[in-house]
């Protein structure tokens, strides 16, 4: 398990854009699937799956892409809590 675990990582650290918006995609997923009960938890696995890979990041500054509560909402998207 631990080698394709690997590949995935090295796939995503070269493709970071793409996996996230795979990770974006899945996110919405489990939260729809989960009633939005488990939303806080799953942000914060796709927060360290971001971390992991060096994904979640804007390339041009480096800065974290993290959304605004209030741009998720206007996406039609559930806000995000603020991470402590």
């Amino acid at each position: 398990m631990g080698e394709w675990l690997k590949k995935a990582e090295n796939l995503a650290r070269g493709h970071s854009k793409q996996a996230d918006q795979i990770l974006d995609r899945a996110e919405q997923y489990a939260k729809e699937r989960t009633g939005h009960k488990y939303d806080d938890q799953i942000g914060k696995g796709v927060d360290a799956v971001q971390r992991r890979y060096g994904g979640g990041a804007d390339p041009a500054t480096g800065a974290g892409t993290e959304r605004r509560p209030e741009q998720e909402h206007e996406q039609g998207q559930e806000p995000r809590r603020p991470q402590p």
